[in-house]
């Protein structure tokens, strides 16, 4: 989570300098959805309410990849890797919105694969 929130400081500075601009909506969606929800869900699994909190990154975490799969390789636009001219801002977006799609995918997956061994236990219990 916290190797998600750097590189969306980073991509977040990228989009900055290349005039990169997202709408209302969509900024709304990348500062609930894609920076608070798993900063959100680290509190909570320090916090000892783990249910909720991998609940809460693992939906987070494929809101967040499909957003970055949708805006930045599937339509072609502003946002997209393609567009963004040759220069170290450019080299920085591009590497960062393949980073985040990297950290996305293994948060989908570090949260559907803790939240079963979690349902597994649970049920061992009862």
């Amino acid at each position: 989570m916290l190797a998600h929130l750097m590189v969306n400081i980073i991509h977040g500075a990228a989009h900055r300098e290349l005039g990169v601009e997202l709408g209302p909506a969509a900024m709304l969606f990348v500062i609930g959805v894609i920076l608070l929800c798993p900063l959100l869900a680290m509190v909570l699994l320090w916090a000892s309410q783990k249910r909720l909190g991998l609940v809460i990154l693992t939906l987070s975490m494929a809101a967040s990849l499909v957003f970055g799969l949708y805006n930045h390789f599937a339509v072609r636009g502003p946002d997209h890797v393609g567009e963004q001219a040759p220069s170290p801002w450019g080299t920085a977006f591009v590497l960062t919105a393949y980073l985040l799609f990297l950290t996305e995918a293994i948060g989908t997956y570090m949260g559907l694969y803790f939240l079963y061994r979690l349902m597994r236990v649970s049920k061992a219990v009862r």
